[in-house]
């Protein structure tokens, strides 16, 4: 990019999935900022550019005022989705002070969607009850780590919160959106007895939450949309806010200046972004996502057809309190709908 570019104005914007096949299944990135996987831009002028790029040149522009200041030059969320054919590896996510302290990273707390499960389709999520570690470690090395785990079968819709700590597994028939910090740092743990790459039980050892999946909060209470033309808060965590969307008429949204951006995931059906310049009608379809830069601060979303469901994904203003301001003046940066 150039700086006639810098000029420009930002719009929605689609990417180019990336697939990457693995011995359990395959994992498609939708929207990654990671140096390993930078998403490329599908749609408009600044199609063939990656997510990096559009950061190091319009910053702020792309995230927003109060993302940016967080996150720097990485985009803060990633989108993908996960594939399984056989069992993943047992697995945990890193906290954000571990991963700051230790490897000079983000750490990733993870939202799972179900979008499509097989009749005995299973989600290893945490301890049935609490566990002693050298246990869990004999366990693994034993090939005994089965019986300890919580075990749930999940259904279409279903939404799980993996916090770090929190062991977990997706197993085979399973196709699952994830949304989670811009980081993949995250370890396996155990692989069922099959030979697996980068096993790091060590290494992620002190890491693990021990207790029982109740007692940790780990399993996030299984959620449905809202009813025909309602939004519904699926996740609302420091990282990201997750709303679910039954798209029935046409939805307005606007800030009086840029505050977060926006992602949608189209889980069924099919949808367009109306931006206010004539040609900015932007569409998208299921199984796709879309970004909408925090300067686009104002647009509508409409069904093209019936049965439409979105995810939209935000990254919420963290608050800090000003004895100039009263508490009760409206926040410019705060997106409306309607």
């Amino acid at each position: 990019m150039d700086m006639e570019e810098d000029k420009r104005k930002l719009y929605p914007m689609k990417f180019i999935g990336s697939k990457d096949e693995t011995g359990w299944g395959s994992v498609e990135y939708l929207i990654a900022d990671l140096g390993f996987k930078d998403s490329m831009v599908d749609n408009g002028w600044f199609g063939g550019n990656t997510l990096s790029e559009l950061m190091g040149t319009y910053l702020e522009r792309v995230t927003g005022d109060d993302s940016f200041e967080y996150y720097g030059l990485q985009f803060p969320v990633l989108v993908k989705v996960i594939r399984t054919e056989g069992w993943q590896p047992l697995q945990v996510n890193v906290a954000d002070q571990e991963a700051a302290e230790r490897y000079d990273s983000f750490g990733k707390t993870a939202l799972w969607y179900v979008l499509d499960a097989g009749k005995e389709s299973e989600i290893c999520l945490g301890f049935k009850e609490a566990v002693e570690p050298a246990d869990f470690y004999r366990r693994c090395q034993e090939g005994e780590v089965d019986g300890i785990l919580e075990r749930v079968h999940p259904s279409p819709g279903d939404t799980f919160l993996i916090k770090p700590g929190t062991v977990f597994a997706a197993g085979p028939g399973l196709t699952v959106l994830e949304i989670s910090e811009c980081s993949e740092l995250t370890f396996n743990l155990h692989g069922w007895g099959k030979e697996t790459e980068g096993i790091m039980l060590e290494e992620a050892f002190d890491l693990i939450d021990y207790t029982a999946s109740g007692e940790a909060g780990s399993r996030l209470e299984v959620s449905g949309l809202a009813e025909a033309g309602g939004r519904r808060i699926i996740a609302n965590v420091p990282e990201f806010t997750v709303t679910g969307i039954d798209l029935v008429d046409g939805l307005h949204i606007s800030s009086e200046q840029p505050g977060s951006f926006a992602a949608y995931y189209c889980i069924s059906g099919e949808a367009f972004i109306q931006t206010p310049d004539p040609s900015g009608k932007y569409s998208f379809k299921a199984g796709q996502c879309i970004l909408v830069p925090s300067e686009v601060n104002d647009f509508f979303l409409f069904p093209s057809v019936g049965g439409t469901r979105l995810l939209e994904v935000l990254t919420e203003k963290r608050v800090i309190s000003d004895s100039y301001v009263p508490d009760n003046a409206p926040d410019p940066h705060i997106k409306t709908w309607n």
